[in-house]
């Protein structure tokens, strides 16, 4: 792994739930939606992209946001395992802050 290589982006690819349930993210990975990468593309650094999900047990989401980006002629690698094998091979995670819930003020 290339991690803090400037010419590697890791794009976060996995879904609120996901997002939610591991209050963890690799380093300097941007999130975005496979219809953001679909829509921006264009706006994306020249860099390899490491594409991170976690959506689907079998991958296949990440797959497919691999080939799209391999069709648009990027450089694209799937991250095996998602963050789970990430995490257990010992790489470097931040935990990443929770949105504040807004306060709801009681009626007298």
């Amino acid at each position: 792994m290339r991690l803090g290589d400037d010419e590697v982006l890791v794009l976060d690819c996995r879904d609120p739930s996901d997002w939610e349930r591991y209050d963890l993210h690799i380093p300097g990975s941007l999130r975005m939606t496979p219809v953001e990468i679909a829509r921006d593309l264009h706006m994306l650094p020249d860099d390899e992209l490491i594409v991170l999900c976690g959506c689907s047990p079998d991958g296949r989401d990440m797959r497919r946001v691999c080939r799209l980006l391999r069709m648009r002629g990027r450089e694209a690698v799937c991250l095996e395992g998602g963050l789970p094998a990430w995490v257990t091979g010992g790489y470097p995670t931040e935990r990443h802050a929770r949105v504040p819930q807004p306060q709801v003020a009681a009626h007298r």
